[in-house]
């Protein structure tokens, strides 16, 4: 059954998105396709935090963190940040903004949110935050996962 179920998953597509928190010097920014809005009022949205992961230490109810939606063209960005190579290195690409909370200048489209909860549920954590502002390219061009590769 768990074969058919990964099956089932790789038919899907998925919007391709950056999560990025950053606390006292630690900084830390990951792939995430599992992402999702919860509410309208108040705009709210959640993402699938892997417990293993080392971002996963970073996001706490009242802590800050992005959510960055990758166009086509920024391949490069969702293989850095899904890669072995971590910290540091993952924040060497030229886009990254850091004037507040670590944000993608060039995303089509960047999220700012401020965690209101987490459900922790088997190897995943659901966070959950509310959005504090929004910057929208108005462009519609994200980069989509399916079936284990990234297209248009």
């Amino acid at each position: 059954m768990k074969e058919k179920f990964l099956e089932v998953l790789r038919t899907t597509k998925q919007n391709v998105f950056v999560l990025a928190a950053e606390h006292e010097d630690e900084r830390h920014a990951m792939t995430v396709s599992s992402v999702f809005s919860v509410s309208l009022e108040p705009m709210s949205m959640a993402v699938s935090v892997n417990k293993n992961a080392s971002l996963h230490s970073l996001v706490d109810v009242g802590r800050k963190f992005s959510l960055n939606l990758l166009t086509v063209s920024q391949i490069d960005i969702a293989e850095i940040c899904s890669g072995a190579e971590e910290g540091k290195i993952r924040f060497e690409h030229p886009d990254w903004d850091f004037s507040e909370i670590p944000f993608l200048k060039n995303a089509q489209s960047n999220l700012f949110c401020t965690c209101k909860k987490i459900v922790p549920l088997y190897s995943h954590s659901l966070v959950i935050g509310e959005v504090d502002s929004v910057v929208h390219s108005g462009k519609m061009n994200p980069l989509i996962y399916q079936d284990g590769r990234y297209e248009s």
